[in-house]
């Protein structure tokens, strides 16, 4: 019986590779009766404060009240697991399923989205293997992986509208995917914001065509500006830890890692291991906390250019060629770390093709690559940090390979070209 190539790719396809990546990601692996929840995340602590009194709050060591330090829509999936599963061993399974649901979704919907991003189905497929081998960790306490979900979602429904002729129906579904986007991560909105001003440089960016993508996520995201102005006394889009992060990040015993941060200075930093700084939080509220943290990193930082010159050089390396113990933790990495270390270099390759050939997805890639990846050049290095991107690493990376394939088959069809069709030629005569 002959197997029906559509179903194959729309239905078999990617079923196969959503079990097979949930299968690799092995969410149950650790389960134990014993098992608990561990509230020492601010992601988990707001989302045990929504489940316990319905409040966002309390994201650090000791209460601190209201908060905008982490975006909203993590903490709500979390707190809506533990209504349904609690916070014993059943809830721990359910906050470890949520990510590898995520991520299992992304290598099921790489085949489907490489065509529509301009790419062939192939170059999704090999992409999704690439990520069954890479194998990231789960970082349940994390949106990265959602984060990752969500903006290959969004790419994929930004150049269908740029496929389907710019419809308005198109545009108002692209821009509810981001401003839904914006609650999970907001550096996702700030690359769909600078998509929108390239598109719309051409034809203008208040024509029929281009304002659902502006107006569609400004409305989603509205509500959730508003609760931060009226409960953090500021101006908050989204969240407000930026003068947190920097402040932990540039000091005197500042390294460029959490890791080795955690063995140094991070415990009298910050406020979710610092009590101090927790009661300053809840003394001056969390808005006029940030704001302070953040002018003293920055003198710190005028006070110290080659110092932090050389943090932000290690932490932009790092977070291309992930190592937590600096050059010399490369020796010891496991295989699919170098894999993806490989994979990088290739997509960087494979974004060069894009351009070149003027693929649809290209300037979104291009932003992706170039502007997702700025502010966490500045703030200590985590792994985690990469997850949102990796789907591009593994579909770039398919990219040069498939594209470095048609090269060596194009040269070695110029080669048969050039030989002659009834065999060497014959020797030409001596004349004299």
């Amino acid at each position: 019986m002959r197997l029906d190539t559509a179903r194959w790719k729309r239905v078999i396809l990617p079923l196969a590779l959503f079990v097979l990546g949930l299968l690799n990601a092995a969410p149950w692996k650790g389960f134990a009766e014993r098992r608990r929840v561990e509230v020492n995340a601010e992601n988990v602590r707001v989302a045990t404060s929504l489940w316990r009194k319905g409040t966002f709050a309390d994201p650090f060591i000791n209460p601190t009240g209201y908060t905008a330090h982490v975006a909203p829509a993590l903490p709500f999936f979390q707190s809506l697991l533990f209504r349904l599963a609690g916070d014993k061993s059943a809830g721990w399974l359910a906050l470890r399923c949520l990510p590898a649901l995520a991520l299992s979704a992304q290598l099921a919907l790489l085949p489907w989205a490489a065509w529509r991003l301009g790419f062939s189905t192939e170059t999704g497929i090999l992409a999704s293997l690439f990520g069954l081998l890479v194998k990231p960790s789960l970082e349940e306490r994390w949106e990265s992986h959602l984060a990752g979900l969500a903006g290959l979602l969004l790419t994929t429904a930004g150049c269908a509208w740029l496929k389907r002729g710019r419809t308005m129906d198109c545009a108002i579904a692209t821009g509810l995917v981001a401003g839904l986007a914006s609650h999970l991560n907001p550096l996702v909105g700030s690359v769909y914001i600078l998509w929108v001003l390239r598109v719309g440089h051409s034809e203008g960016y208040f024509t029929r065509n281009i304002l659902p993508l502006w107006i569609t996520p400004l409305l989603v995201v509205t509500p959730w500006t508003a609760r931060n102005v009226i409960v953090m006394g500021g101006l908050v889009p989204m969240r407000d830890d930026l003068g947190i992060e920097l402040y932990v990040s540039y000091n005197d015993c500042a390294p460029y890692s959490f890791r080795e941060n955690m063995a140094s200075c991070i415990q009298s930093f910050h406020p979710n291991s610092s009590a101090e700084e927790a009661a300053a939080v809840r003394a001056l509220g969390e808005y006029r906390y940030n704001q302070s943290r953040l002018r003293k990193a920055l003198l710190w930082i005028r006070s110290h250019p080659a110092r932090s010159a050389k943090l932000i050089a290690a932490r932009t390396w790092f977070f291309w060629f992930p190592s937590e113990n600096g050059l010399a933790g490369y020796r010891g990495q496991r295989f699919r770390m170098l894999a993806l270390h490989a994979l990088t270099l290739g997509s960087f390759f494979g974004l060069y093709y894009s351009v070149r050939r003027r693929t649809i997805s290209a300037p979104f890639l291009v932003l992706w690559v170039v502007a997702f990846p700025t502010v966490y050049y500045l703030v200590q290095f985590e792994y985690r940090y990469r997850y949102p991107l990796l789907w591009t690493t593994w579909l770039l990376g398919a990219e040069a390979i498939i594209d470095g394939g048609r090269a060596v088959r194009r040269a070695a069809a110029a080669r048969e070209r050039l030989k002659p069709v009834n065999g060497p030629a014959a020797p030409t005569a001596r004349l004299w």
